[in-house]
């Protein structure tokens, strides 16, 4: 038995709202959204992780696998608010690698 390895894509995203979020709260959100959408099927194959998320900015990068990108792009456009407090993320660019969102 031979175990593929996926292809993997990373969002930059940032928020926009009037509070300040932590990472685990961002986190939290983006998780919420897609078992709303999706389903735990849907959570286990998008696989999605936070790398890096910076408070002071409210930016962040978050990884998915690349065949479902775009229920990852709709999961974040589905996040309307976080910790009760209005907020929606939008994605920046999407990249194969961390060092070009970074550049």
């Amino acid at each position: 038995m031979t175990l593929r390895r996926f292809k993997r894509r990373y969002l930059s995203f940032s928020i926009f709202s009037d509070g300040v979020f932590n990472e685990k709260e961002v986190q939290d959100a983006v998780m919420e959204s897609i078992l709303q959408l999706y389903g735990l099927k849907g959570l286990s194959l998008i696989a999605p992780t936070l790398i890096e998320f910076d408070e002071k900015d409210q930016r962040g990068i978050i990884r998915c696998n690349h065949s479902y990108l775009r229920l990852m792009r709709a999961s974040l456009a589905y996040v309307t608010s976080i910790r009760g407090s209005g907020a929606s993320i939008i994605v920046k660019k999407v990249s194969g690698t961390i060092k070009s969102l970074k550049s």
